[in-house]
């Protein structure tokens, strides 16, 4: 969490924007010592970082128990960063909006009252490669340059770059989820397996047994281990898993990442939000506030 006050020369700045763009259709509209803190919404900042996407509903869970809105929570989100049957729709929680530069974030505007003033302080929500492409793009184009064809160009590869991170940051955190369940499922059944060899070797010393039957047996016993393997997914497949279902999210060529299909994750079964359904009005009936996958031991493991 990073928190700043607005600098004055900065303040002046937006409240010079501001009043020309107003002014368009408010020809008497005007900022003034009397009521800038109440049309300068960011003059406090608060901006909450954090590593993987769904993890920002859990955060605005968070925010929404502790303050009052003044308004809807703004999404912004790049075109192309969902395929058109995937795309957001406003609800009574959210407005979803389309950003020109590709800039990503969750908005709120929260009142609260510390002193015996009521303060506006806005809150922004997003992954640590979105904050270090906002960061870029701030530094290097906003606000004077906006203009800039070839700069907002080259920006814009960068953001399809940071928006690739995020989906394969998710995508590896998936793969370690449903690796440590096959891990621990497997080695459930192999203790139940080495038990039943056990049992099986007793039972063989003690009754005379054809050594067909015996072959058999053995057999039987070794297709049952062989079925506890799982397949790690190869180089290709793990290098290329951003594409998830088969969509590509940021506008890269779906060409590009032709290859095996990826590896399928059920989210509901690792416990991982769908971010989606959340955003629609749906609520994850248990918030599950530790997602690390449990610890395997494999001493005795064969």
């Amino acid at each position: 969490v990073r928190s700043r006050v607005k600098d004055p020369e900065h303040l002046i700045d937006k409240i010079i924007r501001k009043i020309i763009r107003e002014k368009k259709n408010k020809p008497d509209y005007t900022v003034d010592i009397n009521n800038y803190k109440n049309e300068i919404t960011d003059l406090i900042g608060i901006r909450v970082l954090h590593l993987y996407k769904d993890q920002a509903v859990s955060i605005d869970k968070f925010i929404r128990e502790l303050w009052n809105l003044k308004e809807k929570c703004t999404i912004n989100y790049r075109e192309g960063d969902y395929a058109k049957e995937e795309e957001h729709k406003d609800n009574e929680l959210f407005n979803f909006k389309v950003h020109p530069a590709g800039y990503r974030s969750w908005h709120y505007l929260i009142s609260t009252k510390a002193t015996k003033h009521l303060h506006i302080a806005e809150i922004q929500v997003r992954t640590i490669f979105e904050e270090g492409w906002s960061e870029i793009d701030h530094q290097l184009r906003y606000p004077n340059d906006t203009n800039n064809a070839q700069l907002t160009k080259q920006l814009l590869v960068l953001n399809r770059i940071a928006g690739s991170a995020d989906e394969m940051a998710t995508s590896i955190r998936e793969l370690k989820l449903n690796t440590g369940k096959l891990e621990a499922e497997n080695l459930k059944k192999q203790n139940a397996i080495d038990e039943l060899k056990t049992q099986l070797e007793e039972v063989l010393k003690d009754y005379k047994v054809e050594k067909a039957d015996k072959e058999k047996l053995q057999s039987k016993v070794q297709k049952l281990e062989s079925s506890l393997t799982f397949t790690i997914p190869s180089k290709q497949q793990q290098e290329f898993m951003v594409i998830g279902s088969g969509k590509i999210r940021n506008g890269l060529n779906l060409n590009l990442f032709a290859g095996p299909g990826p590896l399928v994750v059920e989210h509901d079964k690792n416990g991982i939000f769908d971010t989606k359904k959340y955003l629609e009005g749906y609520t994850h009936p248990a918030l599950k506030k530790d997602d690390t996958p449990p610890s395997i031991s494999i001493k005795n493991r064969k």
